[in-house]
């Protein structure tokens, strides 16, 4: 297998062919219709009669977008009583076979991925003129776009990241039934994701998506060119897809995408920047992308996140998730507090916490096992030992008191690291239940304390 490295690529020669690839770029994105429509925008009325007619039993209810091989128009099913969103092919390229073959793919593929967060294609109606329209879901919302535009300056409390990275794991969900059933997206973005006012979330636009059918799946569709394939938004691309190095184009150009949208919402910019699309492609063929600290510095950035972002837009293929699933499980385990904990590792003599001293951490044992010993009327008393799965000063997360006990680790000791910050991010202590839990742990400590204080002779 080719090894896919832009640093091999001359400078020169990369420019030239951003300049030559940047014209077909410009020329597909006219001819991309959307088929879905903002919550705010109301389908245009229809001020003349269409240019097509709609299959039965569909009345036209006016244009939403219009692109260079098609339109998409809103309707009533008469029949379910229900509003629609219906793509049809301008008349003057119904006789193209190319352009025919793009739109039956379009729809036999969508049609192949039935899942919660793909929207669903209901109809494929030919005319008698041979034009075909592709009757779907009219998804009325927002994109992902407007949603990040209208959430708060970050930093962001846990609440809203947390509702963010949710809407990104579904997005994972949809990605990997798609990969599992042959078919790559290849154009992920945050204006192809919708999202619905009772949280439904879409990725939608699988117009340029590539079907490659694995053994179990017969009957194989007629996929789409090379040269449809590996067309996309050059803001978001991988090295391949910009190159357009056709054995590369797989669902690791997906994941590649995914991690443009995690770098999207952790600094509010593409993965690649530039004022041209040759200046845009030139960037992505080069891969050369900005750490998301430094690229917003005036962020706060969890590292964990910042590096789940730069492993799926690692340049090579190999160096990324090797699927999606795999950068999905780094993003919910970070959701679950796991990665918003750092790992520590104590050799077996050490001395993690000491008594009398101040401490702001707690720990959990992820492996190993440690002692814990105390002060009681001047001499050194084994109070527990403790294995995977204990914690262990914990109170220091809620209160500046010096450390009861000190915990010695009798072997090789793995412990997750808990803050006050990282455990409020968790559990929200600055709520009702924080509050709750705060004062259990004031408890618990206060008999702790008088269960170790010396007793008075009666």
């Amino acid at each position: 297998m080719t090894i896919v490295d832009p640093t091999l690529v001359p400078d020169e020669e990369i420019e030239i062919m951003a300049r030559t690839l940047a014209v077909e770029h410009e020329a597909a994105d006219k001819a991309k219709t959307r088929i879905y429509v903002e919550s705010s925008t109301e389908a245009e009325p229809n001020s003349k009669a269409p240019d097509f007619s709609l299959p039965d039993p569909y009345e036209d209810r006016g244009e939403i977008a219009r692109g260079g091989m098609g339109a998409v128009r809103r309707a009533f099913d008469v029949d379910l009583q229900r509003q629609v969103a219906i793509k049809v092919m301008l008349p003057t390229l119904s006789g193209r076979e190319s352009v025919t073959q793009r739109f039956v793919d379009e729809a036999r593929i969508t049609a192949l991925i039935d899942h919660p967060n793909i929207a669903p294609v209901y109809r494929l109606a030919k005319a008698t003129d041979g034009s075909y329209s592709l009757v779907m879901k009219l998804i009325e919302g927002r994109s992902f776009t407007s949603h990040l535009r209208t959430l708060p300056p970050p930093p962001w409390p846990w609440s809203v990241l947390d509702s963010v990275l949710s809407i990104l794991v579904k997005v994972c969900d949809a990605v990997a039934y798609a990969h599992s059933r042959g078919v790559i997206h290849l154009d992920l973005k945050p204006d192809n994701i919708m999202l619905g006012p009772f949280g439904q979330v879409y990725v939608v636009d699988w117009g340029i998506a590539r079907y490659r059918p694995g053994p179990e799946q017969k009957g194989a569709l007629k996929t789409l060119s090379p040269r449809d394939a590996s067309t996309g938004t050059p803001a978001y691309m991988s090295p391949e897809q910009a190159l357009r190095i056709e054995p590369h184009i797989s669902e690791l150009t997906d994941v590649f995408l995914l991690g443009g949208i995690l770098y999207e919402i952790l600094t509010g910019r593409r993965p690649h920047d530039g004022q041209t699309v040759p200046e845009i492609l030139t960037s992505a063929i080069r891969c050369s992308i900005m750490a998301p600290a430094l690229r917003a510095p005036y962020r706060t950035i969890h590292p964990a996140l910042a590096d789940i972002a730069m492993k799926a837009l690692a340049a090579r293929p190999q160096d990324r998730y090797q699927s999606v699933l795999d950068m999905q499980q780094d993003i919910v385990a970070f959701q679950r507090g796991e990665e918003r904990a750092p790992r520590r590792t104590y050799e077996a003599g050490s001395v993690v916490i000491r008594e009398g001293e101040a401490g702001d951490e707690a720990f959990v044992i992820v492996s190993g096992k440690c002692v814990v010993t105390a002060t009681s009327e001047g001499r050194r008393v084994i109070l527990r030992e403790l294995g995977p799965g204990d914690v262990f000063g914990e109170t220091a997360v809620f209160s500046d008191e010096p450390r009861s006990a000190t915990v010695e680790a009798a072997e090789t000791l793995v412990v997750r690291v808990v803050t006050g910050e990282t455990l409020s991010q968790s559990l929200g202590l600055q709520t009702w239940t924080g509050e709750f839990v705060k004062a259990l742990a004031e408890r618990f400590r206060e008999a702790d304390r008088r269960a170790r204080a010396p007793r008075a002779d009666s």
